[in-house]
C-alpha cells in the first residue's frame, strides 16, 4: 500500500503547478529582500548625513561658546561701550578726529586734496553736478561728454 518515496517525488515534481508556485515563491522573496536591501542602504545614508550635520552643528556650537566666552569679558564690554556709546573714565578726554577735504592754504585761499599748494589759479575743475539718470544717458548715448565729465584720475 506504500508506495516508495522517489515514485511520489518524481510524481511531484512533474506537476506543473508545484514549479510555478516554487518560481512564484522565488520571485516574491527575492523582491522583498531587494526592499529590504534598498531600504537598508537609503536608512545609511541617512545616517551618514547626519552625523555629518551634527559634527558641523558641534563645531559651530563651539565657535558660538567660544565667542560668547570672549563677550562677556570685562575688557570687550569696555571696548565696545567706548566705541559705540562713547564711554570715557575720569580724568580721560575723548578727541574726535574728521578728515577735511579743504585744506587753508598760507594766504588765505582754499585749496582741494589733489592741490595741497594751492598752486592751481582761477576756476574750480571739478566736473559740474549732473543728476544720476543724466549721467548714464551720457554713458550709453555720449560716451565722449560722459569721458568730459569724468575727473582725469578715474579715466586711467
Amino acid at each position: 500500500m506504500h508506495r516508495p518515496i522517489h515514485i511520489t517525488v518524481q510524481r511531484m515534481f512533474r506537476w506543473r503547478y508545484f514549479f510555478i508556485l516554487n518560481f512564484c515563491l522565488v520571485i516574491l522573496v527575492s523582491i522583498s529582500l531587494g526592499r529590504e536591501f534598498i531600504r537598508t542602504h537609503g536608512i545609511q545614508s541617512q545616517i551618514k548625513s547626519l552625523e555629518i550635520q551634527a559634527d558641523t552643528l558641534q563645531t559651530k556650537n563651539l565657535e558660538i561658546s567660544k565667542l560668547k566666552t570672549s563677550v562677556q569679558t570685562e575688557s570687550f564690554i569696555e571696548r565696545e561701550a567706548r566705541l559705540k556709546l562713547g564711554l570715557k573714565k575720569l580724568g580721560e578726554s575723548v578727541v574726535i578726529v574728521k578728515e577735511r577735504e579743504t585744506n587753508v592754504v598760507a594766504n588765505g585761499r582754499t585749496s582741494n586734496a589733489s592741490d595741497p599748494l594751492g598752486m592751481v589759479s582761477g576756476q574750480d575743475s571739478s566736473p559740474p553736478k549732473l543728476a544720476n539718470s543724466t549721467k548714464w544717458w551720457y554713458y550709453f548715448f555720449y560716451k565722449q561728454a560722459y569721458l568730459d565729465l569724468l575727473p582725469y584720475e578715474s579715466r586711467l
